[in-house]
């Protein structure tokens, strides 16, 4: 290769890998309804918006969408959000997660980091039964006794490899074993002093990402 042809590849070369599109936080996804997860990852939503109507709150500071009413914008038929994954406004993905509202509104988290690794978080409601006790004032002894119901909302952290839908939660432990197929991150990883490492935690997922990059197809 002579020396023009290659100056002439090496201009090419960076607008080939943008044409090719690296997944990051800047990569623009397709707005849409994705109906499975092979339609997210193939950024081809099966519903466009004008094909829908919907009461849909997108919350994009906190990364927390509602969404209830979801219609045929034709024949204005209930679409069963069993058969939805997510969906994607402004570029940004959001993943249908466990509600804590039932059936009322269904909830959606934004995908935070975007890259082989991906991230969100959500909350979801746990519900479990306590035992309480009625104590007599005078004697200071429990006379009667039950169970009641009490509610904790529970943040959740979660982790889901792009290729292949797999989700695990943010822990040290699954961060380290979600990495490690990159030795070099690896050993850095288990080099860095404990305290320092819950500091840095979700920046290895961001120099995986960098380091381990997915192009997309469109």
């Amino acid at each position: 290769m002579n020396k023009v042809a290659t100056i002439f590849f090496l201009l090419l070369f960076p607008l080939f890998l943008k044409a090719q599109g690296v997944l990051n936080n800047g990569y623009s996804f397709t707005n849409g309804l994705y109906q499975t997860f092979e339609e997210f990852k193939e950024n081809a939503p099966g519903l466009n918006w004008n094909d829908v109507t919907s009461d849909l709150i997108v919350m994009e500071p906190i990364h927390k969408a509602k969404m209830i009413h979801l219609k045929n914008a034709t024949t204005e038929a209930a679409i069963n959000m069993d058969e939805i994954w997510g969906f994607c406004v402004n570029g940004i993905p959001y993943k249908k997660v466990d509600s804590m509202d039932g059936v009322k509104m269904f909830s959606f988290a934004g995908i935070q980091l975007r890259g082989k690794i991906c991230y969100f978080e959500y909350e979801i409601l746990e519900e479990k039964e306590i035992e309480v006790k009625a104590y007599n004032p005078l004697t200071n002894k429990p006379f009667r006794k039950g169970k009641v119901k009490q509610e904790n909302i529970i943040p959740l952290k979660v982790m889901m490899d792009f290729e292949t839908g797999e989700t695990d939660l943010y822990t040290r432990k699954n961060v380290e074993n979600w990495i490690s197929s990159d030795e070099k991150l690896l050993a850095t990883f288990q080099k860095t002093e404990e305290i320092k490492l819950q500091e840095q935690l979700f920046k290895f997922l961001q120099i995986f990402n960098d380091r381990n990059p997915i192009k997309m197809k469109k």
